[in-house]
């Protein structure tokens, strides 16, 4: 009796070897698997804060990026929106392939810092870490802070021509 069931192996072995012999799978009716996407981290919901109440060095930190960014004077950025959260990692939600992170719960803010220019949104701690995700996103332009939208670009406008005074 033990026979039979390995001849039965023996036979679906050497008919699926035969299959596979020609370099192509045998066909049955039925899509190969797909690949599933590798999970991404929910962003963490916030606690809408006034733009006073976070701390002095996170706002310095975030309207000297934005200045920076945008080619703009830094009194020329406003913070629009803040949100106090914690992070899942010390990657602030903004983690990059092949980086190692904290993995503790890092307290923070999620900060929308606007220009003329355009907006950008901040992912920072409390000591005045900052960074953003994303591009630009351009005035006028609608998504979420992930959204990758057009680069900034400078403008090429000239400066308005000046005149002299009547007397």
């Amino acid at each position: 009796m033990i026979k039979t069931p390995a001849i039965l192996l023996s036979g679906f072995l050497v008919a699926v070897s035969v299959a596979f012999a020609g370099g192509e799978p045998p066909r049955t009716g039925i899509a190969p698997p797909t690949r599933i996407p590798m999970p991404t981290a929910p962003t963490p919901a916030g606690e809408p804060v006034a733009t006073a109440s976070v701390p002095r060095e996170v706002r310095r930190a975030v309207v000297a990026d934005a200045a920076r960014r945008f080619k703009v004077i830094e009194s020329s950025v406003v913070i629009t929106a803040a949100e106090r959260l914690n992070w899942n990692d010390g990657s602030l939600g903004c983690p990059e392939p092949g980086m190692n992170y904290s993995q503790a719960l890092v307290p923070g803010y999620r900060i929308i810092a606007k220009t003329v220019e355009g907006s950008l949104t901040y992912h920072t701690d409390t000591n005045g870490h900052a960074l953003t995700c994303a591009t630009p996103l351009h005035q006028g332009e609608h998504g979420g802070p992930n959204t990758a939208p057009k680069p900034v670009e400078p403008r090429t406008e000239p400066p308005p021509a000046r005149t002299a005074p009547d007397r």
